[in-house]
């Protein structure tokens, strides 16, 4: 709370985690008649992307009519469990940002694009489905990471081919570990070239 400028006296949580649809409508209602009458209070929904999408719809009207005595504020660990139609209606902020040494993930996948297409292919088989979704996730924070000291091109394509991979792992029935192979493999290309 500290890092979003706010106070737990002056604050309104929801949790998102085990939000039900009445529940966060009466919780918006009541939070927009408190807040709207007074700029020191706010309201937070806490793992907001833990939210249902029949839940998030709800929060789409409430966000379109904030106040400038009001605000709302949506805290997320995947911004990629939001709706995109919640997103666009939010100014994004990263206040956890991942640490930039060779942790986790991102160690195997420096040694692929250091060893070329046989490591790759090895680590994408070495892999269960969920540590490629997490592989991808860290890939994603640090390339976003990235480009806030310097953007260019290959970065942002390699950010493009770990978002729509990352897609293609959670909502289709695409063989991952080919995906993940095949993602490896190009984002190796372009880190070289």
């Amino acid at each position: 709370m500290s890092s979003l400028g706010l106070t737990t006296a002056k604050t309104l949580g929801y949790e998102g985690g085990e939000g039900k649809i009445d529940d966060l409508r009466r919780f918006i209602n009541f939070g927009m008649n408190v807040t709207d009458g007074s700029d020191a209070m706010s309201m937070v929904v806490w793992d907001a992307d833990k939210l249902s999408s029949e839940c998030q719809t709800v929060l789409l009207k409430p966000l379109e009519g904030v106040s400038d005595s009001m605000s709302i504020y949506l805290v997320a660990s995947n911004e990629n469990g939001l709706l995109p139609t919640i997103i666009s209606r939010c100014l994004v902020e990263y206040h956890n940002k991942l640490d930039t040494n060779n942790s986790g993930y991102w160690k195997d996948i420096l040694e692929c694009f250091s060893k070329g297409p046989s490591r790759c292919l090895a680590l994408a088989d070495e892999m269960e489905k969920v540590d490629m979704e997490m592989a991808l996730e860290e890939m994603i924070g640090k390339l976003k990471l990235g480009l806030e000291s310097s953007v260019n091109k290959n970065r942002l394509k390699v950010l493009k081919l770990a978002i729509d991979c990352l897609a293609n792992l959670k909502h289709t029935n695409v063989n991952a570990k080919l995906a993940f192979g095949n993602f490896l493999i190009s984002a190796w290309r372009l880190v070289k070239s």
